[in-house]
């Protein structure tokens, strides 16, 4: 990209317009997450309905299945973030996966009542930690127009330990130069941190499926060793740096809107 071109889009990703949910809302919802296992998916509904969201559940199995909540645009061309409420049993589940995935009611609010062309889909998947069951089973069930119309998916995953940093090698080159354009024109830290050794993450159905994708999460190699244990709880997670991943990724869904299809 020349010189000209980068000022451009950064000049632009600083002027975009989003309703950022106060910071003592999303910290509630980050809270809320402590409950029983099985709680999580009824939990994370009552959040988006709070949002003012009506949700679609989609069932994986008689134990779980993924709520989901659809904010319409102007096209069909469609965005999905995703997170997952379920948790390996060790600790609270809180950074692996409540604090994604109790930001995507806060999202939903952040793109509301603004003009967007695009169609956003915040899905909570379960059964992330059974084998990704819960984004194996959407993106089964997306038919071939809606396989056609998905212009990207953005995983959000265990935030909040250190400041954001994005999977590169799991993620699209150009979802991710957009989101370091964004990083910098909000003067929001972002580091590439590949987690390879970690396991797998919702990306992966889709990206089988040949649909653009990304991977956000804060994990470094000192941080790994909170995730499945019992160190996983409430305070493990930097607020600060956990508003800022919000509001990072607030604008970055917002920014799409206007750079994509």
């Amino acid at each position: 990209m020349a010189v000209a071109e980068l000022l451009t889009a950064l000049s632009f990703a600083a002027s975009l317009e989003v309703n950022l949910v106060f910071d003592k809302v999303v910290k509630s919802r980050l809270e809320s997450g402590r409950v029983a296992p099985r709680a999580r998916e009824a939990t994370i509904g009552e959040l988006f309905k709070t949002a003012g969201c009506p949700i679609e559940e989609q069932r994986i199995d008689k134990h779980a299945g993924n709520v989901i909540c659809t904010l319409p645009g102007q096209t069909g061309s469609t965005v999905v973030i995703g997170g997952h409420y379920d948790f390996a049993e060790y600790g609270e589940g809180i950074v692996d996966d409540w604090s994604g995935v109790s930001l995507l009611p806060s999202l939903y609010q952040s793109l509301l009542n603004l003009p967007r062309r695009h169609t956003y889909v915040f899905v909570a998947f379960g059964g992330e930690e059974k084998g990704l069951a819960g984004s194996s089973q959407y993106v089964k069930n997306l038919t071939p127009e809606q396989k056609t119309s998905l212009r990207a998916f953005v995983n959000i995953e265990c935030l909040g330990l250190t400041p954001v940093k994005v999977w590169t090698h799991r993620s699209t080159p150009a979802l991710v130069l957009r989101l370091s354009e964004v990083a910098h024109a909000i003067g929001i830290t972002l580091q590439g941190v590949n987690v390879d050794r970690v396991g797998d993450d919702d990306t992966h159905p889709f990206f089988n499926a040949h649909v653009p994708v990304i991977s956000i999460h804060s994990v470094t190699q000192e941080t790994l060793p909170i995730l499945h244990s019992k160190k996983d709880r409430l305070d493990a997670i930097h607020f600060d740096d956990y508003y800022n991943a919000y509001k990072l990724l607030a604008h970055y869904l917002a920014y799409l809107d206007e750079q994509m299809e």
